[in-house]
């Protein structure tokens, strides 16, 4: 079954900012339902119509429009992004938002907003420093996230960066188990695990929480490490009906890399295009780039290099990763619990995600 398109309504009152939202939305694959000019035509299309909007998307300058009309559209379930241009208008609507200065920044408020509408009300005070933040997924399950993850935490840390490692896998949760931290859902906050290296998992239980955890971590850690998994359908993960892709949307707005895992057999391949394909229907912040995962080495290389190549060149991207195979070095480490560093530092796999661990740094 397909996933239901979300929907909007805009009542904007200055043509440009009105353009700007309608487009972006309609950019991003939602179904702007009605463009209205005033508020009462906002009422009238609400009565009438048999389709209701996820969001309302409206500016303080539209005419007719007061708190108390919005109380009531809220009153429907229908989230409410109300814009202000003016100082005197924001003081008439305290809960006004800043005009958005760019698409993505408008599509990372209204992303995850449907399910969960308080999910974002508290902003921490911005610092000065912030963590440098990587997103880890991958076009299909078993392609090496959480291995990758935890290393490349594991190796900033060891650096002496503070560094935290999020498990943030909605179906197959991970981390606790292969580093011997069990029971990681239930604690409150980040839990130590070494010198400079902090966990945590997200569940649904905890979602709320732990997305506040995030805003205020930024400024906490040097670097933040999330495993998402594996991410089948950007578009619905992005869309914020489920809590499980509220953590995608928190990386889509804030982080700096997003990294894509996937092997270079039939299938994944066949994936691997999918989620390129919806990678360029749906705008994300972090710079994108591919991992090609369980290289293999020898004549088959470089064939198999070509073929991944293939299945990213629609993004445009050249930017490629090898990460060999080493089943050997990674049943060591999960067998006893420990990180490459630890079971068997050089080992090749080992070597070839500290260098990466690098690059992060730069």
């Amino acid at each position: 079954m397909s996933e239901k398109q979300s929907r909007a309504v805009t009542a904007i009152h200055k043509a440009e900012f009105e353009s700007f939202v309608a487009s972006t939305l309609f950019g991003q694959g939602w179904n702007v339902l009605h463009r209205a000019l005033d508020w009462p035509s906002v009422v009238d299309f609400l009565e009438l119509s048999n389709e209701a909007p996820d969001v309302l998307l409206c500016s303080t300058d539209l005419t007719g429009i007061t708190s108390e009309g919005i109380e009531s559209i809220k009153a429907k379930g229908i989230r409410v992004f109300l814009f202000s241009h003016e100082l005197e208008h924001s003081l008439d609507f305290p809960d006004s938002l800043p005009i958005p200065q760019s698409a993505l920044e408008l599509i990372g408020l209204v992303r995850g907003s449907i399910r969960t509408p308080l999910l974002r009300s508290s902003i921490p005070e911005r610092k000065t420093t912030r963590a440098k933040i990587l997103g880890v997924t991958s076009a299909h399950s078993a392609a090496g996230c959480t291995t990758l993850a935890i290393n490349i935490a594991s190796e900033l840390s060891v650096a002496g960066h503070r560094t935290l490692l999020v498990d943030a896998d909605p179906t197959s949760p991970a981390v606790a188990i292969l580093i011997g931290e069990q029971g990681l859902h239930t604690k409150k906050g980040f839990q130590k695990v070494s010198a400079g290296f902090s966990a945590m998992e997200i569940t649904q239980g905890n979602i709320v929480d732990s997305i506040a955890l995030l805003d205020n971590a930024q400024y906490e850690f040097e670097f933040i490490i999330i495993d998402l998994g594996a991410t089948l359908n950007i578009a619905a993960t992005l869309s914020g009906r489920r809590w499980s892709g509220e953590t995608l949307v928190w990386v889509a707005s804030h982080a700096d890399l997003l990294w894509v895992l996937a092997k270079s057999d039939y299938l994944s391949l066949h994936r691997l295009r999918k989620l390129t394909h919806d990678l360029i229907q749906n705008s994300v912040k972090p710079q994108i780039s591919f991992i090609h995962s369980a290289a293999k080495s020898g004549r088959r290389s470089s064939a198999s290099d070509e073929l991944f190549a293939e299945a990213i060149q629609a993004l445009g991207s050249k930017d490629v990763i090898k990460i060999p195979l080493d089943t050997r070095s990674i049943s060591m480490a999960e067998s006893g619990h420990e990180t490459l560093f630890q079971s068997n530092e050089k080992s090749l796999l080992r070597k070839s995600i500290q260098g990466l661990a690098g690059e992060i740094k730069r």
